[in-house]
């Protein structure tokens, strides 16, 4: 007779490899089936980094890949300068993306950087997206979710403000009017 692991665990849980006919009652049965379970789970994320995104006051994750432009992005590049890092995607912040224009023309001669990291679309959307609206910092597609995972986004657009010496100082969740991330940047841009 062919058996399934299966069928041999549970014959040898139910006590039917062994001669005589006592057996285990069917709630240890469960039980044991249950923590062996919850131990393969525990070995198997054990590895796992359970960090939970980026935190104020640490230095965040550096950035891989290119802009639209296929110019390389780097955060450690951008050292010395005050980089507003904003998550985002076409269908929810779109329309207020391109708001940031403005404030960015008048503060890059102070230091001011911007990357706006697109969650979801492809290079060629965001292109486009640059393209129509007259953006001109950096943009940069994140079509399959890594470094928004990395840094722990899980809502849009999500926005934090690294200061000169590369520290996270603020995260934003959730749209702000352009004045008043602007408001929240002057402190580091005028240092």
């Amino acid at each position: 007779m062919n058996r399934t692991w299966a069928q041999y665990l549970h014959a040898f849980l139910m006590g039917q490899h062994m001669k005589t006919r006592s057996r285990i009652p069917n709630i240890y049965c469960a039980n044991f089936c249950m923590a062996i379970v919850v131990v393969a789970t525990l070995v198997f994320f054990a590895g796992c980094n359970m960090k939970h995104g980026v935190t104020i006051g640490e230095t965040p994750p550096e950035i891989f890949g290119t802009d639209i432009h296929g110019e390389p992005v780097s955060l450690k590049q951008l050292k010395g300068k005050v980089v507003i890092l904003y998550f985002w995607t076409n269908s929810c912040c779109g329309d207020k993306l391109k708001l940031l224009e403005p404030f960015y023309i008048r503060n890059k001669d102070k230091g001011l950087a911007i990357i706006a990291v697109n969650v979801s679309n492809t290079k060629e959307t965001v292109e486009s997206y640059a393209k129509n609206n007259a953006v001109t910092f950096t943009l940069q597609s994140d079509e399959h979710s890594m470094t928004s995972r990395e840094y722990g986004v899980v809502g849009f657009p999500t926005i934090f403000i690294i200061d000169r010496q590369g520290i996270v100082r603020k995260k934003n969740m959730g749209y702000m009017e352009p004045d008043q991330l602007e408001k929240q940047v002057a402190h580091y841009v005028n240092m």
